[in-house]
């Protein structure tokens, strides 16, 4: 995994889980809070590796 692959995905993974975690705080279902982490992830990978291009 290259460098810029890696940060690409680890930004990502910590988006999602902070939309995860804010999601869960609000008091929503986990499958709510499931789906909400996977738009982040799939939004936060397409807009960081436009970015970092």
């Amino acid at each position: 995994m290259t460098t810029r692959a890696a940060l690409v995905f680890g930004m990502a993974v910590g988006a999602s889980a902070l939309a995860v975690a804010l999601v869960l705080k609000e008091g929503k279902s986990w499958p709510a809070a499931i789906l909400v982490g996977a738009a982040t992830f799939v939004g936060t990978v397409t807009f960081m590796n436009d970015v970092i291009a």
